[in-house]
């Protein structure tokens, strides 16, 4: 059986894109679909029949980091388990919240994980309710993964992220205000120019900004588009 792994963007709860490739593409058990964040799925109590909704469309695992409009008290509200060498939020019987800063060994790939961003639009959603404080990864979350990208630079294949580093902004029409205390960029310009060296680094991925945009050949957005994993022309786009 093939393994294959998809990448794909920000999804905020829908299935049509998910369906979509599930339409075009023969899936078997042994596909994997990755998230970059926004994945949506885990917003309120009613999160079982999403979850089962997905298990029916997409036949393999599903894992997701976390993006800014995630539920992030009902993520962690779930025991933390270890996949693929990682721990990770187990949320249905096929279903992963990829951690912050974590490592995974996935067909012979290694990916480092990183979800988390800022709600430019905060103010106008109620907390407990359309937004979460944990939205934003905490000082040691950052420097764990500071940590991991530092000591495993040189094995990392593929970086997915939700949030993007700043130099990518500048090539994306669809702007969104950085604040002056906003750390989550800044962090990630100094990630970038450190796996930069790498030898092994083939592709970062992100979502957040709404987009499908190659920036670099080693950064690019992913919004609506489902791309097999390497392969830079989408299966399902928007």
């Amino acid at each position: 059986m093939t393994k294959r792994i998809f990448v794909t963007g920000d999804k905020h709860g829908t299935f049509v894109p998910i369906f979509g490739l599930a339409k075009k593409v023969a899936l078997n058990s042994s596909d994997i679909l990755i998230i970059a964040g926004d994945a949506g799925y885990i917003w309120n109590n009613e999160y079982k029949y999403k979850v089962e909704s997905l298990e029916q469309i997409f036949p393999g695992v599903i894992a997701f980091v976390d993006g800014n409009h995630e539920n992030h008290d009902l993520l962690n509200s779930f025991g933390v388990s270890e996949w693929n060498g990682g721990k990770v939020h187990k949320i249905g019987e096929r279903l992963y919240h990829l951690m912050r800063g974590e490592i995974y060994c996935i067909y012979g790939n290694r990916f480092f994980t990183f979800g988390g961003a800022r709600s430019v639009d905060k103010d106008r959603r109620i907390e407990g309710e359309s937004w979460w404080n944990g939205e934003e990864p905490t000082f040691e979350e950052l420097k764990y993964g500071e940590k991991n990208i530092i000591e495993h630079f040189n094995d990392i294949d593929y970086i997915i992220t939700h949030e993007t580093p700043l130099l990518a902004r500048e090539h994306i029409s669809r702007a969104k205000p950085i604040d002056d205390d906003y750390i989550i960029p800044k962090e990630f310009d100094e990630w970038y120019k450190i796996v930069l060296k790498s030898k092994s680094l083939k592709k970062w991925y992100f979502g957040h900004m709404h987009a499908d945009k190659i920036i670099t050949p080693k950064l690019r957005a992913i919004h609506n588009d489902i791309l097999l994993l390497g392969d830079e022309k989408p299966i399902i786009w928007s």
